[in-house]
């Protein structure tokens, strides 16, 4: 590890990045608008679905989405299998849609210090998990939460794999930190720590927003998030080894259903 890595760092990396993510917001925006327009069937079901799901949450039934689509009810079952499966199928889209406008390096070269990597990681999960770019979006991205933390059935196969894409980013950063003195339980609870963190502020999204005031959340509130749980996370990784020597065993936060809360009525609030 070389240079000292600061604040001025962390918001010039900030700066940059949601500067990227203007670019890459407008470009989102144009695909909707082709994609919404698609005059085939399943597409016609999938994009009213997406509305419907916005709008009602776990509540919209099939043959509201049907009726507002134009289609029947056989035409979900053969293009999809079911409600939970074409639920699963936006949600899963959305979620790429999010790692599109906010991409998982945070606006960080995989050359940079690990201090740098782990704050644009942090900020791209923060970011993607808590700005809102309309109704839709806010609305759809509570219920991707909903998916995750109460593990819709129909979603885990995206979920695991999402995990798994998450872990891989963050363990050699992390290793990096602890100047790879850590053995593998170790990085293990350092990342349910880490992450432990990032679901901290999903999980409590709404007193957040009351405590604050706020509808929403702002560039400048994600960016002071990120830089928190970087700094605190900076801090104990570096010192872990030394303060450390009790034996632990976390519960794995890869499968979470140990950070299970209790289910919004209709998925949305």
């Amino acid at each position: 590890m070389g240079k000292v890595v600061g604040p001025e760092r962390f918001r010039d990396i900030a700066v940059k990045y949601f500067q990227l993510r203007d670019s890459s917001l407008q470009a989102w925006q144009e695909h909707r608008a082709q994609v919404q327009s698609a005059p085939d069937t399943r597409s016609r079901i999938f994009n009213t679905a997406r509305t419907v799901f916005a709008q009602h949450g776990q509540s919209a039934t099939v043959r509201e989405i049907c009726r507002a689509a134009n289609a029947n009810v056989s035409a979900v079952n053969y293009h999809f299998g079911n409600k939970d499966r074409l639920q699963a199928s936006v949600l899963e889209d959305f979620l790429y849609e999010i790692r599109g406008i906010y991409p998982l390096h945070g606006g960080v070269d995989d050359s940079a210090e690990p201090e740098e990597r782990l704050f644009g990681f942090t900020l791209a999960c923060i970011s993607g998990m808590l700005i809102s770019h309309g109704d839709e979006y806010w609305n759809l991205n509570r219920l991707l939460h909903d998916a995750f933390i109460n593990r819709f059935e129909a979603f885990q196969n995206v979920a695991h794999e999402n995990n798994m894409l998450l872990r891989g980013i963050v363990t050699p950063i992390v290793d990096t930190l602890t100047g790879h003195k850590c053995n593998e339980q170790q990085l293990d609870a350092l990342l349910s720590g880490y992450f432990s963190q990032l679901f901290f502020y999903v999980m409590h999204i709404d007193d957040l927003l009351l405590a604050k005031e706020q509808k929403f959340f702002t560039d400048s509130d994600a960016y002071g998030i990120a830089q928190h749980i970087t700094a605190f996370s900076i801090g104990g990784i570096k010192n872990y080894s030394e303060l450390m020597d009790a034996e632990i065993d976390f519960p794995s936060l890869w499968c979470t259903a140990c950070c299970e809360s209790t289910r919004y009525p209709d998925g949305v609030q």
